[in-house]
């Protein structure tokens, strides 16, 4: 692979890795793009595990904030919402859903910025986990529905939570592409390559993420999630438009 493309796959997801290290969530947001223009074979596995990485980094980063009895709840709703996408792509097309998943988060982005407050309940945190499963598998964009949720957590404790739950979930994605083939000792090994500049764009979020405040970071992870709402609709309409 030429020296080039991996540097400029390794700046783009350095950039991701920054944002998510800050905001909670956004890898996949800003550095898909850059990174399926320059080696579509990165796409999907390649991201998934930076993405692991990091989870994992910013779970440790944030251990003492972190809550294992609260995620159980998501993490049981990730599952079924997995299946459940599985099930739907059988009858619906990924287009169609990806329109009305991101339809939904737009929706919730607006309910979101009329002050209504939803409670990070079990409950809550389940449904949370099950409607990241759907869209993470129709649109690779999991994130928003654990993000909202958790948006009016303290900081710390939003980071570390939303690693725990992308750790799980980039788990069991990986676990699913290496048993259909999109997950290979290649992608394993160009992963390994470009992880030193993600790891160091984490670090280096992680030294000046005081600096931000609370609710810059809230704002920010709306604008995250309006984004991936869009992105989504994008995925569902660019087919009939082309």
């Amino acid at each position: 692979m030429d020296t080039n493309t991996l540097i400029y796959c390794a700046l783009a997801l350095a950039a991701g890795c920054f944002v998510q290290s800050t905001v909670g969530f956004g890898m996949a947001i800003v550095a898909a793009p850059i990174v399926y223009f320059f080696e579509p074979r990165f796409m999907p596995g390649t991201i998934c595990l930076v993405g692991l990485v990091l989870a994992l980094i910013n779970m440790w980063q944030y251990r003492a904030m972190l809550s294992f009895k609260g995620l159980g709840a998501a993490f049981l709703g990730r599952v079924p919402g997995t299946a459940v996408a599985s099930v739907l792509l059988l009858y619906i097309s990924s287009q169609s859903l990806a329109i009305v998943l991101g339809l939904g988060v737009l929706i919730a982005v607006g309910i979101s910025l009329l002050k209504v407050r939803i409670k990070p309940t079990p409950k809550a945190l389940f449904w949370a986990g099950f409607a990241s499963g759907i869209m993470g598998t129709s649109t690779a964009i999991g994130g928003p529905p654990m993000a909202l949720v958790l948006q009016h957590a303290e900081a710390a404790k939003l980071r570390a939570n939303l690693a725990g739950f992308f750790a799980f979930s980039s788990t069991l994605s990986l676990v699913a592409l290496s048993m259909t083939g999109h997950f290979s000792w290649w992608h394993f090994q160009y992963g390994m390559m470009i992880m030193p500049a993600p790891i160091l764009a984490s670090i280096f979020a992680y030294r000046i993420q005081h600096l931000i405040k609370a609710e810059w970071l809230r704002y920010s992870l709306l604008v995250l999630c309006s984004i991936s709402g869009v992105v989504a609709m994008w995925q569902g309409l660019a087919p009939h438009w082309a």
